[in-house]
Protein backbone atom coordinates (compact mmCIF):
# COMPACT_ATOMS: atom_id res chain seq x y z
CA UNK A 1 0.00 0.00 0.00
CA UNK A 2 1.11 3.07 -1.02
CA UNK A 3 2.35 5.35 2.26
CA UNK A 4 1.55 8.63 0.88
CA UNK A 5 -0.51 10.06 -1.58
CA UNK A 6 0.51 12.63 -4.06
CA UNK A 7 -1.53 15.79 -3.74
CA UNK A 8 -3.37 17.03 -7.12
CA UNK A 9 -1.32 18.72 -9.50
CA UNK A 10 -2.36 22.97 -9.51
CA UNK A 11 -4.40 23.38 -12.69
CA UNK A 12 -2.64 25.73 -14.91
CA UNK A 13 -4.34 28.99 -16.11
CA UNK A 14 -4.19 30.28 -19.35
CA UNK A 15 -4.16 34.35 -19.07
CA UNK A 16 -5.67 36.20 -21.94
CA UNK A 17 -3.99 39.00 -23.78
CA UNK A 18 -4.64 42.58 -21.66
CA UNK A 19 -4.68 44.39 -24.79
CA UNK A 20 -7.23 43.48 -28.29
CA UNK A 21 -5.23 42.53 -31.39
CA UNK A 22 -6.31 45.67 -33.31
CA UNK A 23 -3.68 47.93 -34.77
CA UNK A 24 -2.89 50.67 -33.46
CA UNK A 25 -4.46 53.11 -36.33
CA UNK A 26 -8.14 51.38 -35.41
CA UNK A 27 -7.29 52.18 -31.82
CA UNK A 28 -6.39 55.78 -32.29
CA UNK A 29 -9.20 56.45 -35.12
CA UNK A 30 -11.68 59.71 -33.93
CA UNK A 31 -14.51 60.94 -35.41
CA UNK A 32 -14.31 62.80 -39.41
CA UNK A 33 -13.61 66.38 -39.14
CA UNK A 34 -16.80 67.11 -41.09
CA UNK A 35 -18.99 66.16 -37.81
CA UNK A 36 -20.34 68.99 -36.49
CA UNK A 37 -20.43 69.56 -32.73
CA UNK A 38 -24.78 69.63 -32.59
CA UNK A 39 -24.58 66.58 -33.72
CA UNK A 40 -21.78 64.89 -31.91
CA UNK A 41 -23.84 66.21 -28.79
CA UNK A 42 -26.94 64.93 -30.01
CA UNK A 43 -25.69 61.13 -30.74
CA UNK A 44 -24.19 61.12 -27.64
CA UNK A 45 -27.48 62.09 -25.71
CA UNK A 46 -29.31 59.00 -27.26
CA UNK A 47 -26.60 56.71 -26.57
CA UNK A 48 -26.75 57.52 -22.79
CA UNK A 49 -30.84 57.11 -22.86
CA UNK A 50 -30.14 53.66 -24.66
CA UNK A 51 -27.49 51.92 -22.12
CA UNK A 52 -30.07 53.16 -19.48
CA UNK A 53 -32.66 51.45 -21.26
CA UNK A 54 -31.10 48.37 -21.66
CA UNK A 55 -29.54 48.39 -18.27
CA UNK A 56 -33.21 48.60 -17.03
CA UNK A 57 -34.14 45.85 -19.07
CA UNK A 58 -31.27 44.08 -17.55
CA UNK A 59 -32.18 44.26 -13.75
CA UNK A 60 -35.98 43.38 -14.63
CA UNK A 61 -34.73 40.33 -16.27
CA UNK A 62 -32.38 39.34 -13.63
CA UNK A 63 -35.29 40.28 -11.27
CA UNK A 64 -37.89 37.91 -12.85
CA UNK A 65 -35.35 35.21 -13.58
CA UNK A 66 -36.19 31.25 -11.69
CA UNK A 67 -34.22 30.35 -9.11
CA UNK A 68 -31.45 28.27 -9.53
CA UNK A 69 -32.31 24.51 -9.53
CA UNK A 70 -30.72 22.10 -6.52
CA UNK A 71 -28.21 20.82 -9.13
CA UNK A 72 -26.81 23.77 -9.77
CA UNK A 73 -26.54 25.01 -6.18
CA UNK A 74 -24.63 21.58 -4.89
CA UNK A 75 -22.04 21.63 -7.57
CA UNK A 76 -20.40 19.05 -6.65
CA UNK A 77 -18.79 16.99 -9.29
CA UNK A 78 -19.31 13.53 -8.27
CA UNK A 79 -22.69 13.80 -5.69
CA UNK A 80 -22.44 9.83 -5.57
CA UNK A 81 -19.79 10.07 -2.36
CA UNK A 82 -21.60 9.47 0.79
CA UNK A 83 -20.20 12.28 2.88
CA UNK A 84 -19.56 10.13 6.04
CA UNK A 85 -19.35 6.97 7.10
CA UNK A 86 -23.06 6.36 8.35
CA UNK A 87 -24.39 7.68 4.93
CA UNK A 88 -22.06 5.03 3.25
CA UNK A 89 -23.33 2.26 5.64
CA UNK A 90 -27.12 3.52 4.80
CA UNK A 91 -26.50 3.58 1.11
CA UNK A 92 -24.52 0.12 1.18
CA UNK A 93 -27.54 -1.87 2.36
CA UNK A 94 -29.16 -4.19 -0.01
CA UNK A 95 -32.56 -2.86 -1.55
CA UNK A 96 -34.88 -6.28 -1.55
CA UNK A 97 -37.77 -4.40 -0.88
CA UNK A 98 -39.36 -1.86 -3.52
CA UNK A 99 -41.37 0.01 -0.93
CA UNK A 100 -38.57 0.73 1.44
CA UNK A 101 -36.43 1.40 -1.82
CA UNK A 102 -38.75 4.08 -2.76
CA UNK A 103 -39.25 5.73 0.98
CA UNK A 104 -35.10 5.70 0.60
CA UNK A 105 -34.90 7.59 -2.49
CA UNK A 106 -37.48 10.11 -1.36
CA UNK A 107 -35.54 10.56 1.96
CA UNK A 108 -31.95 11.12 0.53
CA UNK A 109 -33.97 13.33 -2.05
CA UNK A 110 -35.64 15.01 0.73
CA UNK A 111 -31.69 15.14 2.84
CA UNK A 112 -30.12 16.26 -0.42
CA UNK A 113 -32.40 19.25 -0.95
CA UNK A 114 -32.01 20.29 2.55
CA UNK A 115 -28.65 21.12 2.03
CA UNK A 116 -29.02 23.99 -0.90
CA UNK A 117 -27.43 26.95 0.64
CA UNK A 118 -29.84 29.51 2.24
CA UNK A 119 -32.56 28.34 -0.17
CA UNK A 120 -34.33 25.07 0.83
CA UNK A 121 -37.31 23.83 -1.51
CA UNK A 122 -39.12 23.59 1.79
CA UNK A 123 -42.49 22.43 -0.42
CA UNK A 124 -40.43 20.24 -2.43
CA UNK A 125 -39.16 18.45 0.92
CA UNK A 126 -42.43 17.77 2.30
CA UNK A 127 -43.60 16.32 -1.00
CA UNK A 128 -40.91 13.74 -0.58
CA UNK A 129 -41.71 13.40 3.26
CA UNK A 130 -45.01 13.06 3.01
CA UNK A 131 -45.16 10.39 0.29
CA UNK A 132 -42.47 8.26 2.17
CA UNK A 133 -45.15 8.04 5.22
CA UNK A 134 -47.94 7.27 3.07
CA UNK A 135 -46.23 4.09 1.73
CA UNK A 136 -45.07 3.45 4.95
CA UNK A 137 -48.28 3.28 6.33
CA UNK A 138 -50.21 1.62 3.54
CA UNK A 139 -48.41 -1.16 2.77
CA UNK A 140 -47.10 -2.24 6.02
CA UNK A 141 -47.36 -6.06 4.95
CA UNK A 142 -45.65 -5.89 2.04
CA UNK A 143 -42.58 -4.39 3.90
CA UNK A 144 -42.84 -6.86 6.62
CA UNK A 145 -43.35 -9.62 3.74
CA UNK A 146 -39.07 -10.46 3.50
CA UNK A 147 -38.17 -10.34 7.45
CA UNK A 148 -37.49 -13.38 8.62
CA UNK A 149 -39.34 -14.46 12.00
CA UNK A 150 -36.28 -14.08 14.46
CA UNK A 151 -35.86 -10.70 12.87
CA UNK A 152 -39.39 -9.49 13.47
CA UNK A 153 -39.17 -7.46 16.94
CA UNK A 154 -36.05 -5.40 15.51
CA UNK A 155 -38.03 -5.09 12.48
CA UNK A 156 -41.17 -3.87 14.60
CA UNK A 157 -39.21 -1.23 16.73
CA UNK A 158 -37.33 0.29 13.59
CA UNK A 159 -40.44 0.39 11.86
CA UNK A 160 -42.14 2.05 15.05
CA UNK A 161 -39.09 4.97 15.14
CA UNK A 162 -39.32 5.05 11.18
CA UNK A 163 -42.87 6.65 11.93
CA UNK A 164 -42.15 8.52 14.37
CA UNK A 165 -39.51 10.27 12.62
CA UNK A 166 -41.18 10.95 9.54
CA UNK A 167 -44.39 12.07 11.43
CA UNK A 168 -41.74 14.70 13.38
CA UNK A 169 -40.05 15.56 10.02
CA UNK A 170 -43.59 16.22 7.76
CA UNK A 171 -44.24 18.80 10.71
CA UNK A 172 -40.90 20.44 10.62
CA UNK A 173 -41.00 21.12 6.71
CA UNK A 174 -44.46 22.53 7.31
CA UNK A 175 -43.35 24.86 9.77
CA UNK A 176 -39.74 25.36 7.99
CA UNK A 177 -38.11 24.35 11.15
CA UNK A 178 -34.70 24.20 10.02
CA UNK A 179 -32.92 22.50 13.38
CA UNK A 180 -35.71 19.54 13.82
CA UNK A 181 -35.62 18.57 9.79
CA UNK A 182 -32.07 18.48 10.72
CA UNK A 183 -32.02 16.29 13.64
CA UNK A 184 -35.44 13.78 12.00
CA UNK A 185 -33.61 13.28 8.66
CA UNK A 186 -30.77 12.17 10.13
CA UNK A 187 -33.08 9.85 12.80
CA UNK A 188 -35.15 8.41 9.63
CA UNK A 189 -32.65 7.25 7.30
CA UNK A 190 -31.08 5.65 10.45
CA UNK A 191 -34.59 4.01 11.08
CA UNK A 192 -34.92 2.78 7.70
CA UNK A 193 -31.86 1.35 7.64
CA UNK A 194 -32.19 -0.48 10.14
CA UNK A 195 -34.82 -1.46 8.95
CA UNK A 196 -33.79 -2.66 5.66
CA UNK A 197 -31.01 -4.84 7.21
CA UNK A 198 -34.10 -6.64 8.80
CA UNK A 199 -35.36 -7.39 5.24
CA UNK A 200 -32.27 -8.48 4.06
CA UNK A 201 -31.55 -11.79 5.33
CA UNK A 202 -28.68 -12.77 3.36
CA UNK A 203 -26.40 -11.85 0.15
CA UNK A 204 -28.52 -10.78 -2.93
CA UNK A 205 -25.64 -12.23 -4.91
CA UNK A 206 -23.75 -16.16 -4.85
CA UNK A 207 -20.04 -16.54 -4.19
CA UNK A 208 -17.76 -18.03 -7.49
CA UNK A 209 -17.33 -21.38 -6.48
CA UNK A 210 -13.47 -21.12 -6.27
CA UNK A 211 -14.17 -18.48 -2.96
CA UNK A 212 -17.00 -21.05 -1.48
CA UNK A 213 -14.62 -22.62 0.86
CA UNK A 214 -13.50 -19.02 2.28
CA UNK A 215 -15.20 -17.70 5.81
CA UNK A 216 -17.50 -15.08 4.46
CA UNK A 217 -19.95 -12.51 6.29
CA UNK A 218 -23.53 -12.59 4.63
CA UNK A 219 -25.09 -9.31 6.16
CA UNK A 220 -23.18 -7.05 8.79
CA UNK A 221 -21.02 -7.58 12.05
CA UNK A 222 -19.06 -4.98 14.67
CA UNK A 223 -15.96 -5.32 15.94
CA UNK A 224 -14.20 -3.91 18.88
CA UNK A 225 -10.47 -3.42 19.09
CA UNK A 226 -8.83 -1.79 22.08
CA UNK A 227 -5.94 0.39 21.52
CA UNK A 228 -3.00 1.58 23.76
CA UNK A 229 0.26 3.67 22.35
CA UNK A 230 3.37 2.00 23.33
CA UNK A 231 4.76 5.12 25.26
CA UNK A 232 2.04 5.76 27.95
CA UNK A 233 3.01 9.54 28.27
CA UNK A 234 1.27 9.84 24.40
CA UNK A 235 -2.10 9.17 26.22
CA UNK A 236 -5.64 10.12 24.98
CA UNK A 237 -7.13 12.80 26.49
CA UNK A 238 -8.50 13.55 29.87
CA UNK A 239 -11.82 11.48 30.93
CA UNK A 240 -13.43 13.32 33.92
CA UNK A 241 -9.72 14.58 35.04
CA UNK A 242 -8.52 11.30 34.74
CA UNK A 243 -5.39 10.33 31.75
CA UNK A 244 -6.98 7.85 28.95
CA UNK A 245 -4.50 5.80 28.02
CA UNK A 246 -6.38 3.19 25.84
CA UNK A 247 -9.41 3.66 23.64
CA UNK A 248 -11.54 1.19 22.45
CA UNK A 249 -12.94 1.49 18.44
CA UNK A 250 -16.16 0.19 17.29
CA UNK A 251 -15.80 -1.06 13.27
CA UNK A 252 -18.72 -1.98 11.32
CA UNK A 253 -17.85 -4.74 9.17
CA UNK A 254 -19.97 -4.81 6.00
CA UNK A 255 -20.77 -8.41 4.13
CA UNK A 256 -23.57 -7.12 2.04
CA UNK A 257 -20.48 -5.79 -0.54
CA UNK A 258 -17.26 -7.29 0.48
CA UNK A 259 -18.04 -10.90 1.96
CA UNK A 260 -15.03 -12.71 1.42
CA UNK A 261 -12.95 -9.74 2.29
CA UNK A 262 -15.58 -9.39 5.74
CA UNK A 263 -15.32 -12.87 6.64
CA UNK A 264 -11.78 -13.03 6.29
CA UNK A 265 -11.40 -10.26 8.87
CA UNK A 266 -13.97 -10.85 11.43
CA UNK A 267 -13.11 -14.37 11.10
CA UNK A 268 -9.43 -13.05 12.54
CA UNK A 269 -10.73 -11.66 14.92
CA UNK A 270 -12.75 -13.80 16.50
CA UNK A 271 -9.49 -16.41 15.87
CA UNK A 272 -7.02 -14.03 17.88
CA UNK A 273 -5.22 -13.14 15.36
CA UNK A 274 -5.44 -9.11 16.36
CA UNK A 275 -4.46 -9.84 19.72
CA UNK A 276 -1.09 -7.67 20.92
CA UNK A 277 -0.68 -6.76 17.01
CA UNK A 278 1.31 -3.87 16.45
CA UNK A 279 -0.29 -0.58 14.94
CA UNK A 280 2.24 1.18 12.67
CA UNK A 281 0.85 4.80 12.14
CA UNK A 282 1.81 6.34 8.44
CA UNK A 283 0.63 10.10 6.75
CA UNK A 284 -2.29 7.83 5.54
CA UNK A 285 -3.21 5.31 7.23
CA UNK A 286 -3.29 3.21 10.56
CA UNK A 287 -1.97 -0.37 9.27
CA UNK A 288 -2.93 -3.28 11.71
CA UNK A 289 -1.71 -6.56 12.46
CA UNK A 290 1.26 -8.01 10.67
CA UNK A 291 1.62 -9.54 7.08
CA UNK A 292 1.80 -13.47 7.02
CA UNK A 293 4.07 -14.18 3.94
CA UNK A 294 3.28 -17.66 4.13
CA UNK A 295 -0.58 -17.36 4.36
CA UNK A 296 -2.48 -17.24 1.12
CA UNK A 297 -3.86 -14.23 0.21
CA UNK A 298 -7.50 -13.08 -0.09
CA UNK A 299 -8.78 -12.25 -3.50
CA UNK A 300 -9.28 -8.25 -3.98
CA UNK A 301 -12.89 -7.82 -3.56
CA UNK A 302 -14.14 -4.72 -4.95
CA UNK A 303 -18.08 -4.04 -5.53
CA UNK A 304 -19.03 -0.95 -7.72
CA UNK A 305 -22.25 1.04 -6.88
CA UNK A 306 -23.81 0.03 -9.83
CA UNK A 307 -23.37 -3.15 -9.86
CA UNK A 308 -25.16 -6.16 -8.56
CA UNK A 309 -21.93 -8.65 -7.50
CA UNK A 310 -18.56 -8.11 -6.47
CA UNK A 311 -15.37 -7.91 -8.84
CA UNK A 312 -12.54 -10.40 -7.98
CA UNK A 313 -9.06 -10.05 -8.29
CA UNK A 314 -9.10 -6.64 -10.08
CA UNK A 315 -9.12 -3.19 -9.18
CA UNK A 316 -11.86 -1.08 -10.39
CA UNK A 317 -11.07 1.78 -12.72
CA UNK A 318 -13.08 4.95 -10.57
CA UNK A 319 -10.28 7.89 -12.19
CA UNK A 320 -12.58 7.84 -15.61
CA UNK A 321 -15.21 8.63 -13.57
CA UNK A 322 -17.89 5.37 -14.50
CA UNK A 323 -17.90 4.10 -11.24
CA UNK A 324 -17.18 4.35 -7.20
CA UNK A 325 -16.85 1.58 -5.15
CA UNK A 326 -20.45 0.81 -3.18
CA UNK A 327 -18.45 1.14 0.25
CA UNK A 328 -15.56 3.41 -0.87
CA UNK A 329 -12.43 4.37 0.68
CA UNK A 330 -12.29 8.00 0.16
CA UNK A 331 -13.77 8.46 3.84
CA UNK A 332 -12.06 8.88 7.22
CA UNK A 333 -12.17 5.98 8.91
CA UNK A 334 -12.39 3.99 6.64
CA UNK A 335 -11.35 0.34 7.12
CA UNK A 336 -10.20 -1.76 4.14
CA UNK A 337 -7.13 -5.12 3.74
CA UNK A 338 -3.42 -4.33 2.84
CA UNK A 339 -2.40 -5.57 -0.44
CA UNK A 340 -0.09 -8.86 -0.47
CA UNK A 341 2.63 -9.40 -2.71
CA UNK A 342 0.81 -10.80 -5.94
CA UNK A 343 -1.68 -7.51 -6.00
CA UNK A 344 -4.39 -9.50 -3.84
CA UNK A 345 -5.66 -8.40 -0.24
CA UNK A 346 -3.65 -9.60 2.43
CA UNK A 347 -4.89 -12.71 4.75
CA UNK A 348 -4.07 -10.61 7.88
CA UNK A 349 -2.77 -6.96 7.93
CA UNK A 350 -5.25 -3.99 7.44
CA UNK A 351 -5.40 -0.59 7.93
CA UNK A 352 -8.00 2.73 8.40
CA UNK A 353 -7.28 5.11 6.45
CA UNK A 354 -6.54 9.15 7.05
CA UNK A 355 -8.86 10.66 4.48
CA UNK A 356 -7.74 14.14 3.95
CA UNK A 357 -10.09 16.15 1.14
CA UNK A 358 -7.02 18.40 0.68
CA UNK A 359 -5.24 15.92 -1.38
CA UNK A 360 -8.14 14.06 -3.31
CA UNK A 361 -8.86 14.26 -6.85
CA UNK A 362 -12.13 15.47 -8.40
CA UNK A 363 -14.68 15.27 -6.49
CA UNK A 364 -13.15 14.39 -3.23
CA UNK A 365 -12.44 10.89 -4.49
CA UNK A 366 -9.13 9.21 -2.92
CA UNK A 367 -6.66 8.75 -5.83
CA UNK A 368 -6.14 4.92 -4.38
CA UNK A 369 -10.08 4.35 -4.53
CA UNK A 370 -10.42 1.34 -6.27
CA UNK A 371 -7.25 -0.31 -5.72
CA UNK A 372 -8.24 -1.61 -1.97
CA UNK A 373 -10.88 -4.05 -0.39
CA UNK A 374 -12.84 -2.08 1.65
CA UNK A 375 -15.29 -3.72 3.99
CA UNK A 376 -16.11 -1.39 7.19
CA UNK A 377 -15.81 1.97 8.71
CA UNK A 378 -15.09 2.86 12.13
CA UNK A 379 -17.99 4.13 13.38
CA UNK A 380 -16.87 4.60 17.25
CA UNK A 381 -13.85 6.41 18.41
CA UNK A 382 -13.00 7.58 15.36
CA UNK A 383 -12.18 11.26 16.93
CA UNK A 384 -9.10 9.38 18.46
CA UNK A 385 -7.61 8.56 15.33
CA UNK A 386 -5.11 11.28 14.98
CA UNK A 387 -4.30 10.03 19.28
CA UNK A 388 -2.60 6.94 17.67
CA UNK A 389 1.02 6.97 17.56
CA UNK A 390 3.32 5.62 15.21
CA UNK A 391 3.92 2.83 17.79
CA UNK A 392 0.58 1.47 19.14
CA UNK A 393 -0.89 -1.83 19.81
CA UNK A 394 -4.09 -3.82 19.38
CA UNK A 395 -4.74 -4.79 22.99
CA UNK A 396 -7.83 -6.93 22.10
CA UNK A 397 -10.37 -7.49 19.50
CA UNK A 398 -13.81 -8.80 19.92
CA UNK A 399 -16.35 -9.52 17.73
CA UNK A 400 -19.43 -7.91 19.51
CA UNK A 401 -22.68 -8.75 16.98
CA UNK A 402 -22.93 -10.72 13.99
CA UNK A 403 -20.52 -13.82 14.27
CA UNK A 404 -24.24 -15.76 13.50
CA UNK A 405 -23.28 -14.57 9.77
CA UNK A 406 -19.61 -15.68 9.28
CA UNK A 407 -19.78 -18.83 7.25
CA UNK A 408 -16.76 -20.98 7.11
CA UNK A 409 -15.12 -20.12 10.48
CA UNK A 410 -11.45 -21.06 10.94
CA UNK A 411 -9.98 -22.62 13.94
CA UNK A 412 -8.67 -20.47 17.00
CA UNK A 413 -5.12 -19.30 15.85
CA UNK A 414 -2.35 -19.21 18.48
CA UNK A 415 -1.67 -16.10 20.85
CA UNK A 416 0.70 -13.74 19.15
CA UNK A 417 3.41 -12.65 21.16
CA UNK A 418 3.51 -8.66 21.44
CA UNK A 419 7.10 -7.15 21.49
CA UNK A 420 5.61 -4.67 23.77
CA UNK A 421 6.41 -4.35 27.62
CA UNK A 422 3.75 -6.04 29.56
CA UNK A 423 1.80 -3.43 31.50
CA UNK A 424 3.55 -0.19 29.47
CA UNK A 425 0.18 0.85 28.63
CA UNK A 426 -2.31 -0.47 30.56
CA UNK A 427 -2.60 2.15 33.73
Amino acid sequence: MSARIAPAAPPRVAHAPLVSSRSRAQRTAVVPASSSSNSSSSETLAERARASIAAVALALTLALAPAPDADAQLSNPNTRLPRNTQAALRRAVPAVNEETKAIQLKLEDAAYLFRIPSRQPWATMAKDIDESRAILLTKRDDIFGPVRENDRASAEAAYGRLDNALERLSRAAATQDFDTFDAQIASSLTALSELQIDQAPGLPFGIPTKYLDLPRLVGRAKVEIDVANADARANFGLINGDVKNQVTLEITVDGYNAPVTAGNFVDNVRRGVYKNAPLRRSETSILGGSSDVDAPSVPLEIKASDAFEPLYRSPLDVQSGEAIPSIPLSINGSVAMARAKDGQSDAQQFFIYLFDKRSAGLGGLSFEEGEFAVFGYVTKGEEFLNAISTDARIINARVVSGEDKLVNKGVVAEEIATDFPPGAADS
